[in-house]
């Protein structure tokens, strides 16, 4: 809220390609990570660093 009172609304926007978006959100994972938590927000995939995704599929294909 602070910040777009601060820069406004449009601002708040990622106007780049999807994939540029994508690779942004990577760069600032914690962060998107904590507010998904907050606001019950389900993680796209495409927005998890793919070190964290390769991690998670090697845990999973150990599992079974």
């Amino acid at each position: 809220q602070a910040f777009v009172a601060k820069h406004g609304k449009r601002k708040v926007f990622h106007l780049g390609s999807n994939s540029s978006c994508h690779q942004h959100i990577r760069s600032h994972y914690e962060l998107y990570q904590k507010q998904c938590k907050e606001l019950k927000i389900v993680k796209n995939p495409h927005a998890v660093p793919r070190e964290l995704v390769n991690v998670q599929e090697a845990a999973k294909n150990n599992a079974k």
